[in-house]
């Protein structure tokens, strides 16, 4: 995993190996009809999404490799960028939803929980994109916007990218004829 560090704003990125794309990729696929039916117009009228009928669709749909994945992720995204290696953590997603972004959909400059008891990581897995429908924009906190510019991630295949869940981000318009998929989720952590 790689940490991008945008001040204090701490990124994660990493990409699933080949193996694990391909198992991720017979999963879902496995669950199509079902996550299809859990579709709606969420964020406008280009974007599809599970979020208003189901906020857990890892469970739902049973995508438990997809889950194991981003888990370890979000735990070793947790143990490399705090002091206290040792630090001890239970852990539990709190929502995770699927996102089909069609040409011209986009995500409004946005934030995940607050005011949360613990440490919330949200993030993004990107599971269909042709790498040019719609780049995430990570936004510096506070006051340093002022200094720093917003950190831009492509999306790919495989790509997981981590962040904390008051972390300001937006999804750029997908102006090609493909759509993108991907699966977000909010994750809670404590001591």
């Amino acid at each position: 995993m790689n940490i991008e560090v945008l001040f204090p704003t701490l990124v994660g990125i990493s990409r699933a190996s080949d193996d694990t794309i391909d198992v991720i990729n017979e999963e879902v696929l496995r669950r199509k009809e079902d996550l299809n039916r859990l579709l709606s117009r969420s964020w406008g009228d280009n974007v599809l999404s599970s979020f208003d009928q189901e906020k857990n669709i890892f469970a739902r749909a049973e995508l438990h490799h997809l889950r194991k994945f981003i888990e370890d992720s979000v735990l070793q995204f947790v143990h490399m960028t705090r002091r206290d290696q040792d630090w001890k953590i239970n852990h539990q997603y709190t929502q995770s939803w699927i996102n089909i972004t069609k040409k011209f959909g986009y995500q409004e400059r946005h934030n995940h929980e607050r005011n949360v008891e613990g440490v919330s990581i949200s993030g993004a897995y990107y599971f269909n994109t042709n790498q040019h429908d719609g780049e995430l924009a990570i936004f510096p906190c506070d006051m340093q916007y002022k200094q720093f510019e917003n950190y831009v991630i492509a999306p790919e295949v495989g790509k997981l990218v981590l962040f904390r869940s008051d972390v300001f981000h937006r999804v750029g318009p997908n102006l090609t004829d493909t759509d993108r998929v991907s699966f977000s989720f909010n994750y809670l952590l404590n001591k």
